[in-house]
Order: C-alpha cells, then sequence, then structure tokens
C-alpha cells in the first residue's frame, strides 16, 4: 500500500532538492523524498527504541577546552557499560571531532547522549544509531530498492 500525502517547501529548498536529487541520479523527486523519510527514519528509530542499539556519537568541540576533554573521560568512563571505543579527528584548526562508538540498553545510550549534550563547549552532536536486531538474523528493516527501483 501506498499512502500518498504533501510536503511544503520554501523554494530555496526544494531548488536544492531538486539539484541534489538530479546529481545523486534520482528520476522522481518523490523516490528522493520517500528515501529522505526513511532515512530520518533510521537515524531516530533509536530514540524510542526499548532494545539494544548499536553505532556512532559525533561530538564536535574546540580543541583547546581542558574542562570539557576531563568531563568527556568522567562520562565515558560512566558509561563504560555501552562505550566501547572512542577516537578523535582534528576536524579543522582549533576543533576536534570524537567518535564514540556504542553498543547497549537503548535508554542508557539515550542517557550518555543527553549527558553529553549538556557540556559546557559543545559545538554539535549528531547519533547515527540503529536498533540492534534481537536474537540471531532477524532485520528491523524492510529491504530497500535502489535508486533504479531494484532490490538488491
Amino acid at each position: 500500500m501506498v499512502v500518498k500525502t504533501g510536503v511544503a517547501l520554501p523554494d530555496h529548498v526544494y531548488q536544492q532538492l531538486l539539484e541534489v536529487s538530479r546529481n545523486m541520479g534520482y528520476t522522481s523527486v518523490s523516490r528522493a523524498i520517500r528515501d529522505a523519510v526513511e532515512l530520518f527514519i533510521a537515524f531516530n528509530r533509536w530514540w524510542s527504541h526499548r532494545g539494544r542499539v548499536s553505532g556512532t556519537l559525533q561530538l564536535l568541540a574546540p580543541k583547546s577546552n581542558e574542562a570539557l576533554a576531563s568531563s568527556l573521560q568522567r562520562l565515558l568512563s560512566e558509561y563504560s557499560d555501552v562505550v566501547h571505543s572512542a577516537t578523535l579527528i582534528i576536524a579543522s584548526p582549533g576543533y576536534i571531532l570524537y567518535i564514540i562508538a556504542v553498543r547497549g540498553e537503548g535508554g542508557r545510550v539515550k542517557s550518555l547522549y543527553k549527558h553529553l549534550a549538556r557540556l559546557r563547549g559543545v559545538l554539535s552532536i549528531q547519533a547515527a544509531l540503529l536498533p540492534s536486531p534481537e536474537g540471531g538474523g532477524a532485520s528491523l528493516a524492510q529491504p530497500r530498492e535502489d535508486l533504479r527501483g531494484e532490490r538488491p
């Protein structure tokens, strides 16, 4: 079943959508919007998921903030049950991108995310988390079509 819906977009957003979708090989704006909605769901499904999640938390912060670095170390230690590794990348002169790999109960990861978001000095935080399938091999996602409409 397919449900039709309408979306109101400012002209500049619509023009960007046309340009980006054309550059990516989309033949239909509708397909690009559907993929964007599916991506929104995939990126945010973990927030309401009651089971386990896996993925990364990315944090952008100024390079020379010792108080932030200390608070971050304390939180990573406090949440060691869900934090499996952490690395940092010099994003640009003066800024560090922390990449924190997590796996565990969704509520615990959500709590870590909220604590990280409240740290003074954090410029941006982004979660890339997915619900972890329970048991052996069942997938939580439906098979996706590629841009040509073919299933993998």
